[in-house]
């Protein structure tokens, strides 16, 4: 087929069936594709088989979070649960001209290399990934993956130091990472605007953002489970005025997303 058909192909086929329906069959084409980047929306990504990465290069509901975050000349983001890149990589690119800063955080090492593999392959020099898993405590955390399957949903990484996480997941499935606070990892920086996804943690991501939030004028959280009252309360404190986007009836499942919640200042 080619390089260049073989990636239409996949721009006008495979990623559209994904946006439409959830099926199996399309998902399926990219274990036969070698790794190598594709070209999907001008960023290059690289999708790893055995893997739902294509899920973040898809038009999809979070079109809705993308277009909001609009930055400014000389600003930077702050991507918590950066994942494979989505948010990342499309403003490093799309603002590199404002001289915009990117920091791409991303806790589960498999995820991290292949974020900075994308990072690489785009040839951005205004991002910077870090490996660790946010949180209220400078420590190690275990982190715990879901599975679908024999395939790695890459989008559901949970640190938490609760012990009663180990009932949602396969203890063969979890590694042990660093942790750090924002307030630490970013001391001496300031942000503007910052996306949290860190799948249930994003109370205790906040909780150690004290000073980080001061100054931040746009925050996107992605809420999980039962956190909505209390992630709502955080940002009420820091004088956010907020926006819901989605469903915030708690769910007794904290892999469960419920919606975002958006604070502008």
């Amino acid at each position: 087929m080619g390089k260049k058909k073989r990636d239409e192909y996949l721009q006008n086929h495979v990623f559209c069936a994904v946006h439409q329906t959830f099926i199996f069959f399309p998902m399926r084409i990219i274990e036969y594709l070698p790794e190598r980047p594709y070209s999907i929306d001008g960023i290059k990504a690289i999708l790893r088989k055995n893997s739902d990465d294509i899920l973040f290069f898809t038009p999809n509901a979070e079109k809705e979070i993308e277009k909001r975050l609009t930055m400014y000349d000389y600003e930077t983001f702050v991507d918590v649960g950066a994942n494979i890149g989505k948010f990342s990589l499309r403003i490093a690119n799309d603002y590199k001209h404002k001289s915009v800063d990117v920091i791409a955080i991303e806790a589960h090492p498999e995820t991290y290399r292949a974020l900075s593999k994308n990072i690489e392959c785009n040839s951005l020099k205004n991002i910077e990934a870090v490996n660790t898993a946010i949180t209220d405590h400078q420590g190690v955390v275990t982190l715990y993956e879901n599975r679908v399957g024999d395939r790695i949903n890459v989008a559901n990484h949970f640190h938490h130091r609760d012990s009663s996480i180990r009932n949602v997941f396969d203890e063969k499935d979890s590694t042990q990472v660093k942790s750090d606070t924002l307030d630490n990892i970013l001391s001496g920086r300031k942000v503007h605007v910052m996306k949290i996804d860190v799948e249930g943690a994003e109370v205790l991501a906040l909780n150690g953002a004290t000073n980080t939030l001061k100054h931040v004028r746009l925050i996107i959280v992605e809420i999980h489970g039962d956190n909505y009252e209390n992630v709502k309360q955080i940002l009420e404190r820091h004088a956010f005025n907020l926006e819901v986007i989605g469903n915030t009836k708690p769910s007794t499942d904290i892999r469960c997303s419920i919606g975002h919640i958006i604070g502008s200042k």
